[in-house]
């Protein structure tokens, strides 16, 4: 095992504890700080990882993030939609190495438009689509911790579709 292996391995057991404390408070603001140093924490896992892609897609997510959160319960600009888009195109053509490099980016682009959307329906199904692709990914570039948040996030994500679409509950659309 290399430094770089034990020490993204270790980035991304904090980058998990941060996402996890982050749904410990009822505050969006908290939520927001948490999750941005969670997904700068697995940025810099790939990057020890040599995973570019998946690097730079939580790179870019941070951005997004940043960008969304400004309008609350606005709708947020399309254009807007498009730049993130764009980028996270171009980000994953300049990391390319084969086709293992477009499941992040396949990932975050249909997450991105989901919650552009706004549908809670749409964006929990969108979630399960999205850890799915980063399951794969994980696997292949060695990210365990980041393969078990995924985890969590789908099971998280398959709850709620059970507690929330699959009783008709949901309500807030």
């Amino acid at each position: 095992m290399s430094i770089n292996f034990i020490i993204a391995q270790i980035l991304g057991l904090i980058a998990l504890i941060v996402l996890i404390i982050s749904f410990q408070k009822n505050d969006k603001k908290f939520l927001l700080k948490f999750q941005t140093i969670s997904s700068l924490l697995y940025a810099l896992q790939y990057a020890f990882l040599y995973a570019y892609t998946g690097c730079l897609m939580n790179l870019t997510c941070m951005i997004r993030n940043f960008i969304f959160n400004k309008y609350n319960n606005k709708k947020i600009p399309v254009y807007l939609l498009i730049i993130v888009i764009f980028l996270m195109i171009i980000f994953s053509l300049f990391t390319y190495i084969g086709p293992i490099s477009l499941l992040p980016m396949l990932a975050v682009i249909f997450y991105s438009i989901a919650i552009w959307h706004g549908n809670l329906k749409l964006i929990r199904y969108t979630e399960v689509f999205s850890c799915l692709l980063f399951v794969i990914y994980n696997i292949k570039v060695w990210a365990f911790t980041g393969l078990i948040a995924t985890i969590i996030e789908l099971i998280a994500a398959l709850i709620a579709i059970f507690r929330f679409d699959s009783k008709g509950v949901n309500k807030h659309e």
